[in-house]
């Protein structure tokens, strides 16, 4: 009979060992960083935050970046376009700033990125500075320029591709755009009411297509301060219709109006996977609100859900460790 195997078997007397894992300093130091931001956002409902003037993206949503793209011998170029969403009927002016180098036989194209179809052809025409004429600037800049007239079928995203030659070689630049068929526009905004902390603000719209709509708009005070970004989302049908927008009392910052809201955001929702947001309009840029007295808002502080107390506990936990 073969021996059992021998086994290791801890004395009764044999000490405990705690083993404490800690997370690294480093990392527990991004989840104090994490935590804070995160409790300061739930101070403010996700439907009314504040704003700031350093809110550059929020306070201009519709804002088109150009790039800078580095070419021979130091030279630069970049494709400028006025926003990045454009409504249907509005024409497509379109740019290139050029410095450091002599260019000429400039031309634009538009392709839908959907399909890749050739959309628009035009050549550009270089609008040289005061006292500079002609295409030959050397390495002044220059600045070449076209306005697209739209056809009833653009729409979606788009693509601007700009050819030119410079030093016997052909470069292309490339950069895209949205263009819509509004889906609904902003007619107007009536009066505001309150109701509990919130100043109710009703937009009216005019609604083509039915669907799930979310509306961004931001309210500034008289003088153009900023106070909040708003948002709201629905459903909404065919016709004319309200979305609801709500401020909450803490963003208003004793201020009681009047006040402006503008900087419109208004997009239909894919309703199925691989559908396009769709974009909405608004008849005008901006919509004065009337005085509106704060008395009629109560002081109750915003609760956030359960849900979000529970991340925000623990964001707290991990950078406690």
């Amino acid at each position: 009979m073969q021996p059992a195997a021998a086994r290791d078997i801890a004395p009764d007397n044999a000490p405990t060992i705690t083993v404490t894992e800690r997370v690294p300093e480093p990392i527990a130091e991004s989840f104090k960083l994490m935590a804070s931001a995160y409790a300061s956002e739930l101070e403010y409902p996700g439907y009314s935050r504040p704003l700031s003037p350093d809110d550059s993206h929020l306070l201009n949503p519709n804002n088109y970046v150009p790039q800078q793209v580095p070419l021979e011998g130091g030279a630069s170029a970049a494709i400028v376009l006025p926003k990045y969403r454009f409504s249907y009927p509005e024409p497509i002016p379109v740019a290139l700033q050029v410095s450091g180098l002599t260019i000429h036989s400039v031309s634009v194209q538009l392709h839908s990125e959907q399909t890749d179809k050739l959309l628009a052809t035009e050549a550009m025409q270089n609008t040289a500075s005061a006292g500079q004429g002609g295409a030959e600037l050397g390495s002044a800049e220059q600045n070449w320029q076209v306005e697209l007239e739209p056809e009833d079928n653009w729409d979606g995203p788009l693509e601007v591709s700009i050819t030119f030659s410079a030093n016997g070689r052909e470069q292309t630049l490339k950069t895209g755009f949205v263009y819509s068929h509004p889906v609904a526009t902003i007619t107007g905004v009536g009066s505001s009411r309150g109701v509990g902390s919130d100043m109710l603000i009703p937009v009216k719209l005019d609604v083509e297509q039915a669907g799930y709509y979310r509306l961004r708009a931001n309210l500034f005070t008289e003088k153009r301060q900023p106070l909040a970004l708003l948002t709201t989302t629905a459903k909404l049908s065919e016709g004319e219709t309200e979305l609801i927008l709500r401020a909450y009392k803490p963003v208003l910052r004793q201020q009681e109006g009047p006040y402006i809201l503008s900087s419109f955001v208004l997009e239909r929702r894919p309703a199925v996977p691989g559908e396009l947001t769709r974009y909405g309009d608004s008849e005008q840029s901006e919509y004065p609100l009337e005085f509106f007295s704060l008395s009629q808002l109560s002081d109750e502080p915003f609760q956030a859900s359960a849900e979000d107390r529970q991340r925000l506990q623990f964001l707290q936990q991990m950078a406690e460790q």
